[in-house]
């Protein structure tokens, strides 16, 4: 096989059809069960402008400070390929008047994301997500509600061995004193972080927590909780959000270092991960199928109401990459029973004609209009075990007739082209 000296970008692939598959099977199962559950799909631009991402983000993310896209035109607008959707579906939410609407506005979207990171397994550089928003309600039911779609969509999928991971993250009236414990705990211990968390404690001392270096995770094992400093309000939510879980009998443990390493997050934050993963290290850990949280303050930042939001997004390959590990495969694809065999131009012309027909009456067809000869041609049906093979040739075209060879008897009988249909379609109910 010749080797193209052009391939593919690092980070970046190609989805060949078996591929695909999975990816159509996963859409159709979460667009189903979020649709069900009042979720309406909304595409946003690839392309946002990229304080979009600055300020909603939030500049001292990983996204922000190391992994955006980022370009300028001519005109001098700076711009940003998508690393997330909330952004830009409160963005779509705010510009769109969608605060008009019945609340809250429950929105989903799919669709590639960008990221400038370390390559690995289920990590890519382009990748895709889904993600379901309901903006404009507080109660602790949605958030429930976000966490138990996404476990049904998995379980759909075949992914049963999954646990939910939630802590609260606070709110404005508490997170500061929480942060200033976490700062007068981490004080004295930099030495012992990673780099990173060395510059991450002056610039948003909670992303300490985040992070997965066994270095950090061996120090911040003695570190406040922020559940045991929640004020009232945050308190009851997440209490809520607990008690909810239980009734639903959904699986799930309180994680109380769970941040997520976005600064938009208030209160409830989750993560969906396979029961296999928790019992890893490190990097290896990295492993959440869905990921999200509550973001009350990010309509609000934008300019617009003070809005509550609650959502959550399900990286895909990592989904795809969980169902070829356990074994399970995409639906059987559906074979031709009848196959189109031709001979001569005036055949194939008709013959795609006849295609046409056929997809119009609800019969697949198999073809292999680019051969010019009937042996590859037949020798291709029978490995497609085709009940039919229908002969067009000169003779036939010329006649308005056509060839059926029952491929098992091998008997064959002309009949006229108009009475096609009717004949294939009563014998294939045979």
């Amino acid at each position: 096989m010749a080797k193209s000296k052009f391939q593919n970008v690092t980070g970046m692939q190609d989805v060949l059809p078996k591929d695909r598959k999975f990816f159509d099977m996963v859409e159709r199962a979460a667009f189903k069960i979020a649709s069900y559950y009042g979720y309406e799909r909304t595409d946003t631009p690839v392309l946002e402008y990229s304080e979009l991402f600055e300020k909603g983000t939030g500049q001292s993310t990983d996204i922000v400070q190391k992994q955006m896209y980022n370009l300028t035109t001519e005109g001098g607008d700076k711009l940003t390929l998508r690393p997330e959707f909330t952004p830009s579906l409160v963005r779509s939410y705010i510009q769109h008047g969608m605060v008009s609407w019945s609340q809250p506005a429950k929105l989903s979207a799919i669709g590639p994301l960008f990221r400038h990171e370390r390559p690995q397994s289920g990590r890519f550089r382009e990748f895709n997500q889904f993600e379901i928003d309901a903006i404009g309600d507080k109660e602790p039911i949605l958030d429930v509600q976000v966490i138990f779609i996404f476990v049904k969509i998995l379980e759909s999928l075949g992914i049963k061995d999954i646990n939910v991971h939630v802590n609260s993250i606070g709110c404005p009236k508490c997170k500061p004193n929480y942060r200033k414990l976490l700062r007068d705990y981490y004080r004295g211990r930099e030495k012992s972080l990673c780099k990173d968390c060395r510059k991450r404690k002056k610039l948003n001392i909670l992303r300490l927590l985040d992070c997965k270096d066994e270095k950090c995770e061996r120090v911040k094992v003695g570190a406040p909780e922020i559940v045991d400093h929640l004020c009232m309000e945050c308190h009851n939510h997440l209490k809520g959000v607990l008690e909810a879980l239980d009734y639903l009998e959904v699986p799930y443990m309180l994680s109380p270092h769970l941040v997520r390493g976005l600064d938009y997050y208030t209160k409830t934050v989750f993560e969906i991960i396979p029961i296999e993963a928790e019992e890893k290290e490190g990097e290896e850990k990295v492993v959440s199928l869905v990921g999200g949280g509550r973001f009350d303050g990010l309509v609000k930042l934008f300019g617009g109401e003070d809005t509550p939001a609650v959502g959550a997004s399900m990286g895909i390959e990592r989904v795809i990459a969980r169902m070829r590990k356990t074994g399970i495969k995409t639906p059987a694809v559906k074979l031709p029973r009848i196959f189109l065999v031709q001979l001569g131009d005036r055949a194939k012309l008709r013959g795609m004609k006849l295609m046409e027909e056929f997809r119009s009456a609800g019969i697949f067809s198999g073809e292999a209009l680019g051969r010019s000869s009937i042996k590859p041609q037949m020798v291709l049906a029978d490995k497609m075990e085709v009940d039919y093979a229908l002969i067009l040739g000169h003779q036939e075209v010329a006649e308005d007739t056509i060839i059926i060879r029952d491929m098992k008897s091998g008997s064959q009988e002309v009949i006229p082209m108009n009475k096609v249909i009717k004949v294939i379609k009563k014998r294939l109910k045979k």
